[in-house]
């Protein structure tokens, strides 16, 4: 049994308005326990009204959410337990801060767990330590802060509360790339200790080739295709139909094919793309 699932979802916005929009529809994903799962697609396809449902915030207008095979809007208390148990961290999550310190920050969550003082501040500390926050900068002022540090922060922030799956979306959005990588270490780091199910929405196709195990793409309120990278990958053509692209590594290890060299065109990160080289150039192949 899966641990996260949809049944026929369907969700419409401004239902019984001239506005109406329909954001899912007939929408049937499973993801499985400890899986890091890329949810891909153009502006308005649906991915984060789908994050939305996966924690309850939005109720479905017809069809099921279901995690651990029981659906999570059958009573007010399974619903408010959905919520713990699936972190959902906002793009531009800093924004949402409002604490006096980066401790008090952390340790929101948690509190309004009706967690002991102990167990407080002993998820605190774990949560920063995750995302890579010393212990001394614990009473300083989140604005005091990079904007790559306000993020982690804020992902502590959802860490702490210990969800059996943590939900981003777009973790990297606005960060210069050291702040990139930062978030997507710590994002790869956080899966592999603690085995936890990972969602992350994403439009970076290299974010997704980095770190995902499974990918699933979304277009029109539907879902386009779901797979592994390289499943979804080799169909760029589709893709680039709907309005995505593949990594530019993979782009350029293409046109390196379609000119005779003999590469691999399943070529989604720069490491692979380094070993394919120097592969390349121990064949005694050269690329001027």
């Amino acid at each position: 049994m899966s641990l996260l699932q949809t049944e026929n979802l369907s969700y419409i916005y401004g239902e019984g308005t001239p506005f109406r929009v329909t954001a899912l529809d007939n929408v049937n994903i499973e993801i499985e326990k400890g899986e890091l799962v890329a949810v891909i697609g153009h502006t308005g396809s649906g991915k984060s009204t789908l994050m939305q449902q996966f924690n309850g915030l939005l109720k479905p207008t017809s069809g099921k959410v279901l995690l651990d095979g029981e659906d999570i809007h059958s009573s007010k208390t399974k619903t408010l337990e959905t919520r713990f148990r699936v972190g959902l961290c906002f793009q531009y999550p800093e924004y949402q801060l409002f604490e006096n310190t980066v401790y008090d920050d952390i340790a929101f969550g948690p509190k309004n767990m009706g967690l002991s003082k102990a167990e407080v501040d002993k998820r605190v500390r774990t949560a920063a330590k995750y995302v890579g926050i010393p212990e001394h900068a614990f009473e300083t002022h989140p604005f005091d802060l990079s904007g790559g540090e306000k993020r982690r922060v804020a992902i502590a922030g959802v860490i702490s509360m210990e969800p059996e799956i943590l939900i981003l979306d777009e973790p990297t959005s606005g960060l210069d790339p050291r702040g990139r990588e930062q978030i997507l270490s710590l994002i790869k780091n956080y899966r592999e200790q603690t085995g936890k199910t990972v969602i992350i929405v994403s439009h970076s196709m290299d974010d997704v080739a980095k770190i995902a195990t499974k990918v699933i793409v979304m277009n029109n309120a539907k879902v386009e295709m779901r797979g592994t990278v390289d499943n979804v990958f080799e169909k760029s053509d589709r893709l680039c139909e709907i309005g995505l692209s593949v990594p530019q590594i993979t782009e350029v290890f293409v046109k390196l094919h379609a000119m005779g060299y003999p590469v691999s065109e399943k070529i989604y990160t720069t490491e692979q793309g380094f070993a394919e080289i120097k592969k390349l150039l121990k064949g005694g192949e050269a690329l001027a």
